[in-house]
């Protein structure tokens, strides 16, 4: 076992600062007439205080063909929310949607296609009404369905564009930089539509100066990077420090870790270990101090933040949103903030009386 590959706990991850904060109140989405399982949200206040999350929802499992991408809004602070619509229901299994404002006020919504259902039965098990939906599935609809893609609305989200590709993939999307520019930083999209999911082992950074229209490649590389296989690199989030340092945090299966870049993307310093739990949002707060949301899948499963004071050169211990969900299917936070200070911090958990994971959310403010 390498250096970089030992066990790392909780109680050597943090600074030794601790964060107090006051929980104001936690809701569930309105599960509806029929309930279905909703995965993977992002979280954005998109002006006004209003609250736009999508997810992937319609769905059956974690691992199912149906997955849509879903939105729901609140002009409430998060108490209540309207939704969902239905913003992308395509032949494939549609997950893991991001949402980023830009500077100019378009809504840029991500998210990635996969077919890993088909391998959850053989030919003969597979239900019925899976088959129906394997059954339309040629070579042609995958090269033209497979991959990750792009989603634009320029009214606020009343309507949408098609979608378009993009090269890159990660779960919450690109980064506003300070220049006003859009910085996506991501796994790379492999050729081959045939896998179950087109994930190459490629760290890939991309720019955009045009409102997310079009990309221009910062930086690649392919297999591994400071010695870290980028095959065991997922779910990416980057954010611009006050400072001007970009940060750049990854899921790993021993937690998040991150890399620095103090020159926008054009290179980046060596993987560094920050916490177990994963994967990981990254806000910044307007008195410069950086919130880290993060899901914890062990022992008392539930979600976490930590704050960092130095243009993340350093993490708080951390904070406990939640604790004691039933199940280790949980997690992806998200959080946003209001302008009277209250932060609200989306996720996905499994609901017992419903038998299905869904959204819920926390109202709170730090201390």
């Amino acid at each position: 076992m390498s250096s970089t590959e030992k066990i790392f706990t909780e109680e050597t991850c943090g600074n030794g600062v601790k964060i107090e904060f006051e929980m104001l109140g936690t809701e569930w989405f309105p599960a509806g007439e029929k309930p279905t399982y909703h995965g993977w949200p992002t979280l954005t206040n998109v002006g006004g205080d209003k609250l736009a999350v999508v997810c992937s929802g319609g769905r059956e499992a974690h691992i199912c063909p149906f997955g849509k991408v879903f939105l729901y809004e609140s002009t409430d602070g998060g108490r209540s929310w309207s939704g969902p619509r239905t913003l992308v229901d395509g032949p494939l299994d549609d997950r893991d949607a991001g949402l980023v404002v830009t500077p100019r006020g378009t809504w840029l919504v991500n998210y990635f296609t996969s077919t890993h259902f088909a391998s959850r039965y053989t030919q003969e098990t597979t239900p019925a009404h899976w088959k129906e939906r394997e059954d339309v599935i040629t070579i042609s609809l995958l090269k033209r369905e497979h991959g990750f893609f792009l989603l634009r609305s320029e009214d606020r989200g009343r309507t949408w564009s098609k979608k378009y590709p993009i090269a890159v993939n990660n779960v919450h999307g690109p980064a506003v930089l300070q220049d006003g520019s859009l910085l996506y930083c991501g796994r790379g999209r492999s050729g081959n539509c045939l896998l179950s999911s087109t994930f190459s082992d490629t760290f890939v950074v991309l720019r955009s100066a045009d409102d997310g229209l079009s990309w221009q490649e910062v930086f690649s590389v392919w297999g591994k990077f400071c010695e870290h296989p980028i095959s065991q690199w997922h779910e990416l989030h980057t954010v611009q420090a006050p400072d001007g340092t970009i940060l750049t945090q990854i899921r790993r299966a021993d937690g998040t870790w991150q890399i620095e870049s103090a020159d926008g993307g054009k290179s980046w310093g060596e993987p560094r270990h920050v916490c177990e739990g994963f994967p990981s949002h990254l806000l910044v707060l307007p008195d410069g101090r950086i919130l880290m949301s993060y899901g914890y899948r062990k022992e008392n499963y539930g979600n976490r933040c930590r704050i960092s004071s130095d243009n993340g050169k350093s993490w708080s211990e951390p904070m406990i949103l939640s604790a004691g969900s039933p199940t280790f299917d949980l997690g992806y936070p998200s959080t946003a903030r209001l302008s009277d200070g209250t932060l609200v911090t989306v996720w996905y958990e499994y609901k017992e009386d419903l038998k299905l994971a869904q959204l819920r959310c926390a109202r709170w403010k730090l201390k």
